[in-house]
C-alpha cells in the first residue's frame, strides 16, 4: 500500500473512533446544546461533551503519538528495537518523581506533577545514556533498564507504605494510567507540546537517518553527536514527562508503536516514519482507551495499563522471538 494511502487510512481510522468515543456513553449528545456550553448555564450534554468526552479523545491522541515518537528516537538513537520509555526506565523515573510530589505533599496539579515527571524522566534518561556508553551489548542495556525499573519501583512502594490514605489513593489510580483525568486547558497543552517536539523531531529526520547507520558513518557524514543527543533527551524527556504527570505511567505505547508501522510500511526514512508513527500511536491510544470504556464488567471496565498489556506484549514477544541475542 502507497504511503499517502496509508496516511489517509489512518487519518480517517483515529476521526471515526474519536467521533465515536465523543457520541457513546450515557448521555445523549444534542448538538444544537453544545453552543449553550459557552454560556451562564451550559447545558449537560455540553458539559459532558466539553469537560469530559473531548479532553479524554485529545489527551488519547497526544499521548499515543508523544510516546510513540519518543519510542522511535530512543530506538534509533540506541539502534535498540527493544528501546523505550517504559523500557528504559524512563517513565518509572517520571513515576518516581510524581510519587515525590504526590505522596510526600510537596505540590500538587498537572503542572507541578508535569515538571517533576520531565525531571525525572531526564534523569532517568541521563543515566541510561552514560550506561549505553560504557555497555554496547543489546541485553546489557534492557537489563540495566529492567533493574533501573525494579529500583525506582521498590522507592515508590517505599513512599506508597509511608504516605497517607488520600495521597495514597490519588496515586494508586494515577498508577494505573487513564485518559479520563485530563481537563479540556490540560489535554489542549499537552496536545500542542507534543506536535512541538514531534515537528522538531521531524527537521532532524536526515542527522536520525544517517546515525541509523552507525555512530562512526554518521559523525563523518557531519553529525553532531553531542547536539543530537541533548536534543532528544530533552524532547523525550519533555514527552514522557508531561505525558505521564498526566494518564500515568501508560505502558508499551513507546516500545510497541515503532515496530507496528515497520510492519505496515516499508520505508525507513525518518521523514515517513516520525509522522506514522505519531499517527498509529494516536490509533492504538484510542482503540485502547475504547477497551477501557467497554470491556470488562464493571462499570469503569479496565485499567488503562491492563488493555494496553495485553495488545503491546504479544508483538514485544514477537519482536524478541525475532532477535539474535547471541550478538549481544
Amino acid at each position: 500500500m502507497k504511503y499517502k494511502a496509508t496516511i489517509l487510512l489512518t487519518l480517517a481510522a483515529i476521526f471515526g473512533l474519536a467521533l465515536s468515543h465523543m457520541l457513546s456513553g450515557s448521555t445523549n449528545i444534542d448538538w444544537g446544546e453544545l453552543g449553550l456550553w459557552f454560556s451562564s448555564e451550559p447545558s449537560i450534554a455540553g458539559t459532558v461533551f466539553f469537560e469530559v468526552r473531548l479532553p479524554r479523545v485529545l489527551i488519547a491522541i497526544a499521548a499515543g503519538a508523544g510516546l510513540g515518537v519518543s519510542g522511535l528516537m530512543m530506538q534509533t538513537w540506541f539502534h535498540n528495537p527493544l528501546a523505550g520509555p517504559s523500557v528504559l526506565g524512563v517513565t518509572s523515573g517520571a513515576g518516581m518523581a510524581v510519587a515525590l510530589v504526590v505522596l510526600t505533599g510537596i505540590g500538587g496539579g498537572w503542572l507541578a506533577n508535569a515538571v517533576a515527571a520531565s525531571v525525572g524522566s531526564w534523569c532517568a534518561l541521563g543515566l541510561v545514556l552514560f550506561v549505553a556508553s560504557r555497555f554496547r551489548g543489546l541485553a546489557s542495556l534492557l537489563i540495566f533498564g529492567l533493574m533501573l525499573n525494579y529500583l525506582l519501583g521498590a522507592l515508590v512502594t517505599v513512599l506508597q507504605a509511608e504516605a497517607e490514605e488520600n495521597a495514597l489513593q490519588q496515586f494508586v489510580f494515577w498508577g494505573m494510567g487513564t485518559f479520563g483525568q485530563a481537563s479540556l486547558v490540560t489535554a489542549s497543552a499537552v496536545l500542542v507540546l507534543v506536535l512541538a517536539a514531534s515537528s522538531i523531531a521531524f527537521k532532524q529526520h536526515e542527522n536520525l537517518d544517517k546515525w541509523t547507520l552507525g555512530a562512526v558513518t554518521a559523525r563523518s557524514m557531519g553529525v553532531n553527536e553531542s547536539r543530537l543527543q541533548r536534543l532528544l533527551v530533552v524532547l523525550t524527556g519533555l514527552l514522557a514527562g508531561s505525558i505521564t504527570a498526566v494518564c500515568g505511567p501508560v505502558a508499551f505505547l513507546g516500545l510497541a508503536t515503532p515496530h507496528l508501522v515497520k510492519l505496515l510500511i516499508p520505508y525507513r526514512s525518518h521523514t515517513r516514519l516520525i509522522p506514522m508513527t505519531a499517527l498509529i500511536g494516536a490509533l492504538l491510544a484510542l482503540l485502547a482507551d475504547w477497551g477501557v470504556k467497554g470491556w470488562g464488567m464493571a462499570d469503569s471496565g479496565w485499567p488503562l495499563n491492563a488493555v494496553l498489556s495485553m495488545l503491546g506484549a504479544p508483538l514485544v514477544i514477537w519482536v524478541l522471538l525475532q532477535r539474535n541475542f547471541s550478538r549481544s
